[in-house]
């Protein structure tokens, strides 16, 4: 797999566009009360799981073992 870097500029515009869909999902559901405008909301949510688990260290993982040195 290719090492990619992370760029908090690509992550903001990530997340805002993650809001305009989500927000304008919640709009148009109250606007005109159809359900089909919980699936933006939906996957605006999953969506931002995601780049919060990418993001966010998971506390719970244990310590890298360390390095063995070669004996030879």
């Amino acid at each position: 797999m290719l090492p990619l870097g992370f760029s908090w500029g690509a992550f903001i515009v990530y997340v805002g566009a993650l809001m305009f869909m989500t927000i304008g999902g919640l709009w148009g559901l109250f606007e005109s009360g159809h359900p089909a405008f919980l699936v933006p909301v939906l996957l605006g949510l999953f969506y931002f799981y995601l780049a919060w688990e990418a993001v966010v260290e998971d506390e719970d993982s244990p310590p890298a073992p360390p390095a063995r040195k070669n004996q030879g």
